[in-house]
């Protein structure tokens, strides 16, 4: 009985710190109603426009506003992380980087389609050029004149040995013809003797 009692307290205890830290990587990423670009303007989606957003757009941004932080030197490439595909999913298939001869796709040779099924899901298709490479599903809602999506995270909570987390918002709007696309990020994480973040 004390041995089981005890396996149970860890259990308590390890679950308390994960919500612990839940709360903290919640409440310390960037709040999205703080973002955006003056110069581009919000047509204001609501649950009577929503499917204007649908189309075929590049997945490759024309203007940045802000950057990503990495620490402790500059690890990623900040263009290719901030590009549609990467800022609406947590992973992506080796297909969406590389052609079946192992190729890297260029950026510019990749385009985006964006279909609303209702105003709480939408699916986002891949191209490379005119070839379909890959599909997936979004889900959120409409609020404040832009879609939310979920937030995006995870946590690996094995201390001492490796410990990290990602938490990720994103929401689209439209502008025109131009997508908008706020997104926020914070990542931290370590092994031992090396560790990392991000946050933009």
């Amino acid at each position: 009985m004390p041995g089981k009692k005890k396996k149970e307290f860890q259990v308590q205890i390890l679950k308390s710190i994960t919500w612990i830290l839940a709360i903290l990587i919640f409440s310390s990423c960037t709040s999205l109603s703080k973002l955006g670009l003056d110069n581009y303007p919000n047509d204001k989606l609501a649950k009577t426009n929503y499917l204007d957003v649908n189309g075929i757009y590049s997945n490759s941004h024309d203007t940045i506003s802000g950057k990503l932080k990495h620490e402790p030197y500059a690890g990623f490439d900040e263009l290719e992380q901030q590009t549609i595909l990467n800022q609406l999913f947590l992973t992506i298939p080796e297909s969406y980087y590389r052609e079946s001869s192992g190729e890297i796709i260029p950026p510019d040779e990749k385009w985006v389609k964006i279909e609303f099924k209702s105003d709480k899901k939408a699916i986002v298709s891949i191209y490379h050029n005119k070839n379909f490479v890959f599909s997936k599903e979004i889900r959120g809602k409409i609020k404040g004149g832009y879609f939310y999506l979920r937030p995006k995270w995870y946590i690996i909570p094995i201390v001492p040995i490796v410990f990290g987390y990602n938490f990720e918002r994103a929401r689209i709007g439209k502008s025109g013809t131009k997508l908008l696309i706020d997104y926020s990020v914070n990542m931290w994480g370590f092994a031992l003797v090396a560790g990392s973040s991000d946050r933009g």
